[in-house]
C-alpha cells in the first residue's frame, strides 16, 4: 500500500504520513516561534504578507518575477534530491553559467540565435561547475555535500575577481560588466511590467523535467537509486556515475536560470545579483515534494512570502532574516524527519539480526 504522504505532509516523498505530518506540526511551530521571537503577531505578519504579496500589483509582479528563477533552480534540486543526490551549490553553479554566457556575449551575433547561444552559455557553465562535483563525486567517492558548498566559496570569488579585472566595464569605476547587447535580452511579455520571456523558458524547462523524471530510463534510475543503491547496484546500475550525471544536469539549470535573469533582468554581470538563491531552491524543491509538476507552485508561495515579509521588513515590522530562519527550518525539519524515518526503517532489521 502506498504510504506516502500527501499535501503539506509530502515535504519528503519517502517519509510516510505519520513523521511527515509531525514534521510539518514542528515546522509551523518553529515559524510562528521565529516571529514571536521578532516580537511581531504572527496574524499580523501572515495578514501583512498577504495584503503586500497578493493585494497589490507591484507585489504581485515583483513574486512572480522571482518565481522565474526559483522554479528553474529548484526543478535541478528535484532531479538530484530523487537520487539523494544533495546538490548545495547552485549559487556558484548559477554563477558560472552566468559568468561564461556573459563572457561569451560580445561573440554572438546580435539576433535570436545569439540569444539562444546566450542561454545555451548559462546551461553549459552551470553544468560544468556542477560536473566538477560530479566528478568527484563519480570518480572518488568525494561528499556532494561539500564538494559543492567548496565550489560555492570558489565560484563567488572568481565572479569578484572579474568584475573588478578581467570583466569590469570599461570606466573601471563599478564592479560589474558591461552591459550585454540590447538583441540578448530577454523581451518584455507584458507592457507596464519587468515580466519578461523567462516565463516562457521556465515553462518549457518544467515540462522537460517532468518528462525526464517521470517518462524516461534516466528517470528511472533516478528513483531506484535514490530508494535503495545496493538494489540499484543488483540491477547493473552505477549509482556513482548516475550522481555525477544528475549533478550536472542540476548544475546546468542552476546555469540556465544565470542567464535568464541577467539576460531579463540586469543586462550585465555583478556581484548579488541573485542572493541566496540556492537555499531557497532546495526548500522550493522539498515543499514541492520533489515533483517537477509542483515546483512553479511552491516557488511561487516563496516568492510571494519574500515579498510580503521584505514589505513588511522595510517598514520595521519584523527583521528581514526571518526569511532565512524560515527557509533554513524547512530544511532542517525535512533532514530531521528523513534521518528520524531512516533509523526507524533499521530497527527491525537490527532486531533481526540480534535474533
Amino acid at each position: 500500500m502506498d504510504r506516502r504522504p500527501r499535501g503539506c505532509s509530502g515535504m519528503n516523498p519517502a517519509l510516510p504520513r505519520r513523521e511527515a505530518l509531525a514534521a510539518c506540526a514542528l515546522l509551523v511551530m518553529m515559524v510562528l516561534g521565529a516571529i514571536l521571537l521578532a516580537g511581531a503577531n504572527p496574524l499580523s505578519v501572515l495578514a501583512g504578507i498577504f495584503q503586500r504579496a497578493l493585494l497589490t500589483r507591484a507585489g504581485l509582479l515583483e513574486a512572480v518575477l522571482r518565481t522565474i528563477p526559483l522554479t528553474i533552480m529548484g526543478l535541478g534540486i528535484a532531479l538530484a534530491f530523487r537520487a539523494r543526490v544533495f546538490n548545495i551549490g547552485m549559487d556558484g553553479q548559477l554563477i558560472a553559467g552566468s559568468v561564461l554566457a556573459v563572457a561569451l556575449a560580445p561573440l554572438l551575433p546580435a539576433n535570436a540565435i545569439g540569444l539562444l547561444i546566450f542561454l545555451a552559455a548559462g546551461l553549459a557553465g552551470g553544468a560544468l561547475w556542477g560536473g566538477i562535483a560530479g566528478l568527484i563525486k563519480a570518480r572518488f567517492g568525494g561528499n556532494e555535500i561539500i564538494a559543492t558548498i567548496m565550489l560555492n566559496y570558489v565560484a563567488i570569488q572568481i565572479l569578484s575577481w572579474l568584475v573588478r579585472g578581467p570583466m569590469q566595464e570599461k570606466m573601471k569605476v563599478i564592479p560589474r560588466s558591461d552591459a550585454i547587447d540590447r538583441a540578448l535580452r530577454l523581451p518584455v511579455l507584458f507592457d507596464g511590467t519587468r515580466i519578461h520571456a523567462g516565463l516562457l523558458v521556465a515553462i518549457v524547462a518544467v515540462i522537460v523535467t517532468a518528462l525526464l523524471a517521470g517518462k524516461s530510463r534516466f528517470g528511472f534510475k533516478l528513483a531506484v537509486v535514490g530508494a535503495n543503491e545496493h538494489a540499484a547496484r543488483y540491477a547493473g546500475m552505477n549509482p556513482g556515475t548516475i550522481a555525477g550525471i544528475v549533478l550536472a544536469i542540476s548544475g546546468a539549470l542552476a546555469g540556465l536560470a544565470g542567464a535568464v535573469e541577467i539576460s531579463g533582468l540586469y543586462g550585465r554581470l555583478q556581484e548579488g545579483f541573485a542572493p541566496g538563491f540556492g537555499i531557497t531552491a532546495i526548500a522550493v524543491a522539498l515543499v514541492a515534494r520533489l515533483n517537477p509538476l509542483l515546483v512553479p507552485f511552491s516557488a511561487f508561495v516563496f516568492s510571494l512570502f519574500y515579498v510580503g515579509l521584505g514589505a513588511l521588513a522595510r517598514n520595521g515590522v519584523v527583521p528581514f532574516p526571518i526569511i532565512n530562519i524560515i527557509e533554513g527550518t524547512i530544511i532542517l525539519v525535512f533532514l530531521a524527519g528523513s534521518v528520524a524515518y531512516a533509523a526507524r526503517r533499521k530497527e527491525p532489521v537490527a532486531e533481526t539480526a540480534d535474533g
